[in-house]
């Protein structure tokens, strides 16, 4: 007898089963996941040196002023592009 109610409670507990329509629940969920970006911006162009715009025989033409006067020049073409290569690299921090 124990048997048979068994059997007929596991058959109603199945059937209650099949009855019942799945339940579905839509969620929007968001998900934050990490990207690289590059963090440079455009690389401004390279400072050409003295050495390689003038010949030997060129500078050793120049005097004194002109050779002051390019080599202040070439100082003041490296400064603006160490000051351009931080602005490029400032999303860097």
């Amino acid at each position: 007898m124990k048997t048979v109610l068994t059997l007929i409670a596991a058959a109603l507990a199945l059937a209650g089963c099949v009855t019942r329509e799945p339940v579905i629940e839509e969620r929007i969920i968001e998900v934050k996941v990490p990207v690289t970006v590059p963090c440079m911006g455009q690389r401004p162009g390279a400072v050409t040196a003295l050495i390689q715009s003038l010949s030997r025989a060129e500078w050793d033409a120049l005097t004194t002023d002109q050779r002051a006067n390019l080599l202040a020049a070439q100082a003041l073409e490296r400064k603006i592009y160490g000051d351009r290569l931080t602005d490029a690299a400032a999303g860097c921090r």
